[in-house]
């Protein structure tokens, strides 16, 4: 039985309030203003950041993520299947929003047979797909990086066998 899990409405509330506010401080004034060249530039540079970031929440509130025991499949915009029994890489990366690793959010890249798919740890059931991962990872004798290994601990997710220690990150 599939399940089906989605990114929840008030992660993707605030993520589209900060894009609005960005692109409300970065984008008006160049509309509204008359502004030098000089100040022109950063502040077009920083509209196109906030656009982007506007364009991938939407991305994220379109996609429908389904797990099952056959495969992870990421439909919407820019979707993807990956099968288990094809996943040949999987890296669990741990963004801080604060220096002391208090508030942050991981971010989990699925690799197999020519597909990804990307989902950070704000998605329902985030857990659940990286336990089905790791599962997938010891039975297709995959190795991980120190980085993802670390990471899953954090977790509370035992990893596969650890790497040796001059294995690179």
């Amino acid at each position: 039985m599939a399940e089906t899990l989605r990114y929840p409405p008030n992660v993707l509330l605030g993520d589209y309030a900060r894009a609005m506010a960005g692109l409300a401080l970065t984008a008006l004034p160049l509309a509204l203003l008359q502004v030098t060249p000089w100040i022109a530039g950063p502040l077009a540079l920083c509209a196109l950041l906030f656009a982007v970031f506007a364009l991938r929440t939407a991305q994220r509130q379109m996609t429908r993520v389904t797990m099952d025991e056959e495969a992870l499949r990421a439909e919407g915009p820019l979707g993807a299947t990956i099968r288990w029994d094809a996943l040949s890489d999987l890296r669990l990366r741990y963004y801080a929003t604060k220096r002391g690793r208090d508030d942050g959010w991981m971010q989990a890249t699925l690799i197999g047979r020519g597909s990804t798919i990307r989902i950070d740890s704000n998605l329902d059931g985030f857990d659940a797909v990286i336990e089905r991962a790791v599962t997938a990872v010891r039975t297709n004798g995959l190795r991980l990086s120190r980085v993802t290994i670390d990471n899953l601990l954090a977790l509370g997710i035992t990893p596969p066998e650890p790497l040796p220690e001059d294995t690179p990150s």
